[in-house]
C-alpha cells in the first residue's frame, strides 16, 4: 500500500482526476457582454448572424451570434425600447441580410388578485351547490311533516 502512494503514476492520476473535474465544472459558454454601442457596431458592420429581441419593460434583452462563434457560443446586449434603436436595427437587419431574428413576446405578470379570484370562485361555486342542496333538502323535509 505504501508503495501505491509513493508512486508518481498515482499523484498524476490525481492529478489528471482533479483536472478533468475542473474543465467540467469550468463554464466557458458564458455569454459576451455587448454595449449598446458595441452591438449596433457589430450590427451595422454585419458580423451578426442570428438575433433574438425580447422585451424587458424599457430595454430589448438582445442576445445572438456572431460571426465565427460556435453553436454554443452567443453575445448578450441591452438596448432601449425605443423608435430610433428599432430603425436602426431594421436597417442594418436588412442591410445585412441576418439568418435569423427571432421576438420573444413579453412575459406578462398576472395579478395577485386574478390569480386569487380564480382559484376560490370553484370552491365558492362548489360550496354554493351544496349549500342550495341542503336548503332544498330541509324545505322538502318541512313540506312533508306539515302535511
Amino acid at each position: 500500500m505504501k508503495q501505491i502512494f509513493r508512486s508518481k503514476t498515482f499523484y498524476l492520476i490525481i492529478f489528471f482526476v482533479t483536472l478533468g473535474i475542473v474543465l467540467v465544472f469550468n463554464n466557458d459558454n458564458e455569454p459576451t457582454e455587448l454595449t449598446e454601442e458595441d452591438f449596433f457596431t457589430t450590427l451595422e458592420d454585419g458580423k451578426v448572424t442570428f438575433l433574438e429581441l425580447k422585451p424587458q419593460k424599457s430595454v430589448f434583452e438582445i442576445s445572438g451570434r456572431l460571426i465565427g462563434y460556435e453553436k454554443d457560443q452567443y453575445f448578450i446586449a441591452s438596448v432601449p425600447n425605443s423608435e430610433i434603436s428599432l430603425d436602426r436595427l431594421n436597417n442594418a437587419a436588412e442591410e445585412h441580410d441576418i439568418e435569423k431574428i427571432e421576438v420573444t413576446p413579453e412575459d406578462v405578470e398576472t395579478s395577485g388578485w386574478v390569480t386569487l379570484i380564480t382559484t376560490t370562485i370553484p370552491f365558492m361555486i362548489i360550496f354554493i351547490l351544496i349549500f342550495v342542496s341542503f336548503l332544498f333538502l330541509f324545505v322538502m323535509k318541512r313540506m312533508k311533516h306539515s302535511k
